[in-house]
């Protein structure tokens, strides 16, 4: 998590450097060098952070060092963050509290300028005491002598013929019958390794493609990682390059695949060749058939040697088929011992192995992927661990959360959206057997799953100073204490019995908390929501409905003002609150929020008037809201992405409620929106001013109304919709399901 923490600090950085040289509202003179050099020392400690996380297991210095560079970076990305949105505060509303150049001068104005060099001062010290620590941190890297790495940037991996034999356990006695199956006879003959993800397929390939005597027997052998995208150019273009490289670099554009194969056939021909074709997806014979027949004119004795998961793929392939299987609790220890444990000292495994390490063994459930890939825990998938064992994970919510955090690598040139990096993420995942259990929709996309046992085991047992669980049971009023530990993640779990507690000590760098409740109704006292907005100040994620169908009472009607203090926040959930009929104004001074879910909130009767200063909402969830006020200031959200429901006028623009053609710039919008329209008649000008025609994003909008469906036919059309965007017209009570 270091390497991830240090790397997003460094980019941070980089874009404060450039931000400020452009803008107008400067840090204090002389903080410029100081930034420059924190991303100096950063930068020169991030290639080392690979190795010190590896070792942090074997020495306690090193775990030492790297908790301390973690909480100051964890310190650093909390100025930068600062820094950021007084910057973005100036942006939205400075005209109106600062600059009123064109008025005279009042006192509130120049008040407001000097509040505003003061932060500034603030902010400077908090980077100048920063840099000091790293610069101590900095020097102290020398004496563990930490290995430089190369980084890595995530991505879909690609999987290559080179393996490391001494990590591969257990499959002798499949290799050794393979390996012959392979060298005898005359046919040209495919055999296929079939398995469940993560069982092993690609690593026992990779060790008979290696075997001595197969390459002694094969005067060729050549290794292609087809994947789940088929592509036949591409996997023949692989062929004919892992027979002869110089084939492929004298092809001259446009290259038919025609052509490709018969160069593969010429090669084919005179030398008896070995084509392992790993992760193999496609089982649609007609795919095959051109790359099938070529194989066919190949030296007698060749074979192809085929991984795959689905036993429909081994028959296209009309193969001899190898059932991969799992692998006993003994080989998956070894596994662990050797890849998580090492250099631990005899009587410290020995205990590992007689306490959590055989029953996290036993919960491998055979799947050697899993045991090893343990150490490369990225850490989206460590942040898991503050869910409790047997969540049901939404990928849509914990993306939400991934993204608060800041944990996705993501471009801003690359034109793809940042919920769908990590959604690629978590497939990626999924894929790799860390998450089990799918619910999947008509098109084959996970709605829900669950985490594998030895992933959550390992997660907590990688985490259990940062992501804390507490319990509360007591009706009375409760204080915790968690300053002796280093948390930066909170679960709170309250029993059926319990209340959230009225206060929490040692929640300043707070950056999630997760409240799951036993009960169908908790409550949260005033002074407790009070105390903690005080304190928490640095949190990303304030989620109070972990588990779906919780309703939890507030005692008013109102959330404490105190919740403009937490000015990092990006993710707030506050679905199903009893009581609630209002948001407070300081809601609106959140401008890092991303996510607001207000879902189930059935009493609450408006939008606070400003929410349009919370220009980096990217999703607002207000359904089961009834007759919610939307004001004006919705239309000016133009980062939304997701908007469940929203109530228009449709008769006019009027002056303070939203209108229908307040949704002109909302052209980020995606899926399908739910508009309620109030007003007695269509007014077209007011349907054309949305320019539906730029919605090229959005997939379907449900219009209910009192008037009937044969009044809206020709404004629909008049308002130039994209023909791929789906209209319905629906009475005012109607509600269609996710599947409609």
């Amino acid at each position: 998590m270091a390497e991830a923490l240090v790397s997003a600090i460094i980019q941070q950085l980089a874009n404060v450097i450039a931000d400020n040289a452009k803008q107008e509202w400067r840090l204090v003179t002389g903080v410029d060098r100081q930034v420059q050099k924190l991303q100096r020392n950063f930068e020169a400690i991030q290639c080392l952070l690979e190795d010190a996380e590896e070792r942090q297991f074997e020495e306690k210095s090193v775990e030492r060092w790297l908790s301390r560079l973690k909480e100051v970076a964890y310190d650093m990305e909390d100025v930068v963050d600062e820094w950021k949105t007084a910057v973005l505060k100036l942006e939205i509303d400075g005209v109106e509290s600062i600059y009123v150049k064109k008025k005279v001068c009042s006192f509130l104005s120049c008040f407001a300028c000097c509040r505003q060099v003061v932060r500034r001062h603030d902010i400077a010290a908090k980077i100048k005491e920063i840099n000091e620590e790293l610069d101590v941190i900095a020097q102290e890297k020398d004496r563990y002598e930490l290995a430089r790495r190369e980084r890595r940037q995530p991505r879909r991996l690609e999987s290559t013929s080179f393996v490391d034999v001494s990590t591969i356990h257990g499959r002798d006695e499949v290799k050794n019958k393979i390996v012959s199956t392979l060298l005898g006879g005359n046919d040209i003959q495919t055999i296929s390794i079939v398995g469940m993800g993560g069982i092993g397929k690609t690593a026992l390939a990779q060790l008979i493609f290696h075997d001595d005597k197969v390459r002694a027997h094969f005067q060729n052998v050549i290794w292609v990682c087809v994947s789940d995208f088929f592509d036949p150019n591409k996997i023949a273009l692989a062929i004919l390059g892992g027979l002869d490289q110089n084939a492929v670099t004298n092809l001259q554009n446009p290259i038919s695949l025609q052509l490709i194969l018969t160069k593969i056939s010429e090669k084919i021909r005179s030398a008896k060749f070995l084509l392992v074709l790993d992760d193999v997806w496609t089982d649609r014979d007609e795919d095959w058939v051109p790359l099938k027949a070529t194989f066919q004119t190949g030296t007698s004795g060749s074979k192809i040697l085929v991984t795959t998961r689905k036993k429909s793929v081994a028959r296209v392939m009309e193969s001899s088929d190898f059932d991969l299987e799992q692998l006993s609790d003994e080989v998956c220890w070894s596994i662990i011992k050797q890849l998580a444990f090492r250099g631990k000292n005899d009587a410290l495994c020995k205990n590992l192995e007689e306490g959590v390490g055989r029953e996290i063994a036993e919960k491998c459930d055979g799947l050697p992927l899993v045991a090893k890939t343990l150490g490369k825990i990225r850490p989206c998938l460590l942040y898991c661990a503050i869910f409790p064992k047997d969540f049901v994970f939404r990928p849509a919510k914990l993306i939400k959360h991934w993204i608060a955090h800041g944990y996705l690598s993501y471009n801003n040139d690359s034109g793809m959206e940042e919920e769908m990096v990590g959604l690629e993420y978590f497939n990626y995942l999924a894929s790799r057997s860390f998450f089990q259990d799918f619910k999947k929709d008509s098109n084959g996309d996970i709605l829900e799953c669950k985490m594998h046992d030895i992933v959550h085991d390992f997660v907590q047992y990688l985490t259990n100073e940062e992501i804390v669980e507490v319990e509360v049971n007591s009706s009375e009023d409760v204080e915790l204490n968690l300053s002796s530990k280093k948390a930066h993640h909170l679960r709170v779990t309250i029993a059926s019995s319990g209340q959230f507690p009225v206060s929490i000590n040692g929640i300043e760098k707070l950056r999630s908390l997760l409240i799951i409740g036993a009960a169908d109704e908790q409550s949260i006292t005033w002074r407790a929501w009070q105390a903690f907005f005080q304190r928490a100040k640095c949190l990303r994620v304030l989620e109070f409905n972990l588990c779906l169908g919780i309703y939890i009472s507030l005692g008013r009607e109102i959330i404490p003002e105190e919740i403009e203090k937490l000015i990092h926040l990006r993710c707030l959930d506050l679905s199903s609150f009893i009581g609630l009929k209002k948001l407070p104004d300081g809601m609106c001074e959140l401008y890092n929020l991303q996510y607001l879910n207000i879902s189930g909130c059935d009493e609450l009767e408006k939008l606070p008037e400003g929410i349009g200063k919370l220009v980096n909402l990217r999703s607002l969830d207000t359904s089961g809201c009834g007759s919610l006020y939307y004001p004006k200031g919705i239309g000016k959200l133009t980062s939304l992405r997701e908007l469940t429901r929203v109530i228009a006028r449709v008769d006019g623009n009027n002056t303070k409620e939203f209108s229908v053609g307040d949704l002109e710039n909302l052209d980020l919008l995606r899926g399908s929106v739910d508009v309620d329209l109030r007003g007695d008649v269509i007014n077209v000008e007011e349907l054309k001013r949305a320019k539906l025609h730029n919605k090229i994003h959005l997939q379907q909008i449900n219009f209910r109304s009192r008037l009937l469906e044969s009044d809206f036919d020709a404004a629909i059309q008049a308002s130039n919709p994209l023909p791929n965007l789906k209209m319905r017209v629906l009475p005012e009570t109607t509600y269609l399901t996710s599947s409609e």
